[in-house]
């Protein structure tokens, strides 16, 4: 008899747990954004820019625009961020929206990467 019982109180409390999770919703939704990467110069610059994003995790994908200077970026909001995003840029060398790139990075790009004075 007091085995049932038991029984009947874990089957109770593991359905009242498991009520818990069905109403509560784990999953984030993608959301997409466009970056603007002014100093991008040549094809060379895109592939740079579109793998240095597409290491950022949550990243989904990456749609790297060169005539337009623009990256469309789709990720999961909860696990990374637009400033992230731009960080990932300027650290490679490129401006990211308003953000300019890191000065050491830009040094070492080659010259064809690097915006004409």
């Amino acid at each position: 008899m007091k085995s049932r019982i038991f029984a009947l109180l874990v089957i109770g409390a593991t359905a009242i747990g498991m009520a818990g999770w069905v109403g509560c919703s784990s999953e984030s939704e993608a959301k997409t954004v466009e970056v603007k990467l002014s100093t991008m110069q040549c094809s060379m610059c895109s592939n740079t820019i579109e793998n240095a994003l597409k290491e950022v995790d949550g990243v989904q994908s990456v749609e790297v625009n060169l005539e337009a200077k623009t990256a469309k970026v789709t990720f999961d909001d909860k696990v990374t961020s637009v400033p992230a995003l731009e960080q990932a840029v300027t650290k490679t060398g490129y401006a990211a929206n308003d953000k300019k790139a890191d000065a050491d990075a830009y040094a070492k790009l080659p010259s064809c990467c690097q915006v004409p004075e």
